[in-house]
């Protein structure tokens, strides 16, 4: 198998959904895990500062049997050393609650009646603390983006003068309701951070009032600029296949159907070294990619807070195996502090930071301005446009069909890889750019599913490469922000198949993968994938809808496609 980074491995996807109102979510890294190897803990004001490898990577262990590459980190010393550190930035966090007394984050919290405790009638309270033993996660989110700067203890946040509140939506103790749901993506907060989603291996319906509610708010919040919308693109490159226990198959991010709006901006997570890390859901639906560490054992994973004392949170004194941090050691005494948290839960929190660095650097950017510099700066890893990745659980796929596709450029100069998304966040060059920016966009234009092919009956070959294409003439000529494909496709097995848009321009972008994590499941009716890789293109022209069955036995009909655009003329 040829795999960027070598090292992607078998994760039991972590997340979990009940539908009682047709939700329930749960957060991408809840569970901690045991690493060995420690080694001596830096000294300073922020005595952890030195072990966090995604703000300064010295190649440093942080107790795992191998160090990260030297430089593979944020780059954001410049803008710290300029005094950016995300003053003045609002930041929601949506999850399992904050301890808002921990040491290292009560100074940061928002001590006004903005945070949102969904576990009692009335939910607009002065915190949301952890309630049930296994709140855990929020803690930990929260410490990434704004663990407080100089102040003697723990580690320091990406922007450790930013604002948090709480939402503790994913609480055990909390019934998830879609008005609850709604209610993450609102509020007077310039970033929203979702460290949340559904599995990867089946399709679940969107909930329209969510997505309408993040339409809302990158339209008219943050005075008409628009709310930042971040979201992990979830932890299931490997998960069980569908209706399996057993049986790892590939998912994809666009199987979330809340991954699949124009409004997101969608982080996979990269290890120490520099590449995806292995869990990191893949899809095109990606924008950028940011830090979420690995398990700790064989690469180091995120360094972070964590609820204080030593009966509760991920490092307490009855956590097993050899990392003696996670139990109260190494200058953890009261175990306020964790080094084994990761996942694209880790990752979206580092990318708030961020980008309330870049927000602070210039608070009259909009959220499409903050798009196009995250993409306009973003560093491409192992960058090449030849070869194919093969099925990373060993599948074949038809003689001539291409799996996966390696970086491509598009028309418009953009770079994309549906492992990266645009790339590496550059913390230092977003924030120059930010700086000085000059690019203008049109008004924001929708163009809300008017273009459409209907009445189609075409066969789709049985494990063949060539599959069938259908072509779309689009008239209307928008500068691409983002494009949704939605399809309706009878077929015994969609697991078995594999999307692919081709621009105008000629670019392709898979948007969903053959032979995928969707096993046995029957048609697709009106699902909707996105893609980013054809940004700033244009619209108008001739596009190619190309569907491809990647196994035998399962057969299929092509019925319906449509196209819906975000851009500006």
């Amino acid at each position: 198998m040829k795999s960027i980074n070598g090292s992607r491995r078998a994760l039991i996807a972590l997340f979990v959904m009940s539908l009682v109102t047709g939700i329930f979510f749960t957060n991408c890294a809840k569970n901690g895990f045991t690493a060995s190897n420690p080694e001596q803990n830096g000294e300073g004001e922020d005595p952890f500062l030195a072990i966090a490898w995604h703000i300064h990577n010295t190649s440093q262990k942080v107790f795992a049997l191998d160090s990260g590459v030297a430089g593979v980190d944020l780059n954001l010393l410049k803008t710290w050393q300029s005094g950016i550190f995300g003053d003045g930035i609002k930041i929601l966090i949506s999850d399992d609650g904050v301890e808002n007394t921990h040491e290292d984050l009560q100074v940061n919290h928002l001590k006004t009646a903005v945070s949102k405790d969904y576990s009692i009638p009335s939910y607009s309270i002065t915190s949301a603390a952890p309630i049930a033993s296994d709140d855990n996660h929020g803690t930990a989110v929260a410490g990434l983006i704004a663990a407080a700067a100089s102040n003697g203890v723990g580690t320091k946040g990406v922007a450790p003068k930013s604002s948090i509140a709480s939402a503790n939506f994913l609480s055990s103790t909390v019934t998830q309701t879609e008005a609850f749901l709604v209610d993450q993506a609102g509020g007077d907060f310039d970033i929203f951070n979702m460290s949340w989603g559904s599995t990867q291996n089946s399709l679940i319906a969107a909930v329209p009032s969510f997505h309408a509610k993040m339409r809302a708010g990158v339209l008219n919040l943050r005075s008409g600029k628009g709310a930042i919308y971040i979201k992990s693109a979830g932890n299931d490159y490997h998960v069980y296949c569908r209706g399996s226990k057993s049986t790892y198959c590939v998912g994809n991010s666009n199987f979330d159907s809340d991954n699949t709006t124009p409004y997101t901006i969608m982080t996979a997570a990269l290890n120490a070294s520099g590449y995806a890390a292995s869990y990191s859901s893949m899809g095109s639906n990606l924008w950028i990619s940011s830090f979420g560490g690995e398990f700790g054992d064989d690469s180091p994973a995120m360094v972070t807070t964590d609820r204080m004392g030593c009966s509760k949170g991920f490092s307490n004194s009855s956590v097993g195996g050899s990392l003696a941090f996670e139990r109260g050691g190494l200058g953890n005494a009261g175990c306020n502090y964790s080094v084994t948290f990761n996942g694209t839960s880790a990752a979206a929190p580092v990318l708030s930071g961020a980008i309330a660095l870049i927000l602070e650097a210039n608070p009259q950017l909009t959220w499409r301005d903050v798009k196009y510099i995250l993409a306009k700066t973003a560093v491409p890893i192992d960058y090449t446009t030849s070869g194919t990745l093969t099925h990373p659980e060993g599948e074949e796929i038809p003689a001539g069909a291409i799996w996966e596709r390696a970086w491509i450029e598009n028309s418009a100069g953009f770079k994309f890889h549906n492992w990266y998304g645009f790339g590496r966040i550059d913390v230092d060059a977003a924030v120059a750019l930010a700086k000085d920016y000059t690019f203008s966009f049109g008004n924001f234009v929708e163009t809300n599913w008017a273009d459409e092919r209907s009445g189609l009956s075409l066969a789709i070959p049985d494990n063949s490469a060539t599959g069938i294409s259908d072509v779309m003439a689009i008239g209307t000529d928008l500068k691409i922000e983002s494009v949704q494909l939605k399809v309706w496709i009878t077929h015994t097995n969609v697991a078995n198949l594999s999307l692919e848009l081709t621009s105008p321009s000629g670019t392709k972008s898979i948007l969903i993968n053959m032979n995928n994590s969707l096993s046995n499941l029957a048609n697709y009716q009106g699902e909707v994938f996105l893609s980013n890789a054809f940004y700033q293109e244009s619209s108008q022209g001739a596009w190619t809808l190309k569907v491809v069955d990647g196994k035998g036995t399962h057969t299929g009909t092509l019925t319906r496609w449509s196209l819906s655009f975000t851009g500006s003329n």
